[in-house]
């Protein structure tokens, strides 16, 4: 999906290899329950939900 949005201009090459970074950090949480992972968790946090945001963005100014 999010591949698919980075070739149609919606996301920066930047986000999506963000993206991408969240997405494999979430799948690790069914395998991963340490503190570091934790922490690592809480380091994307704030770029998550700036990315986030920005989507929420791009989607309103598509329903425009």
């Amino acid at each position: 999906m999010f591949r698919y949005a980075l070739k149609h201009d919606l996301i920066s090459i930047e986000a999506c290899e963000r993206w991408l970074k969240y997405r494999d950090n979430r799948n690790h949480t069914a395998h991963d329950y340490g503190e570091k992972f934790a922490e690592t968790t809480l380091k994307l946090l704030p770029s998550f939900i700036q990315d986030v945001n920005d989507l929420i963005q791009v989607i309103n100014e598509g329903n425009e």
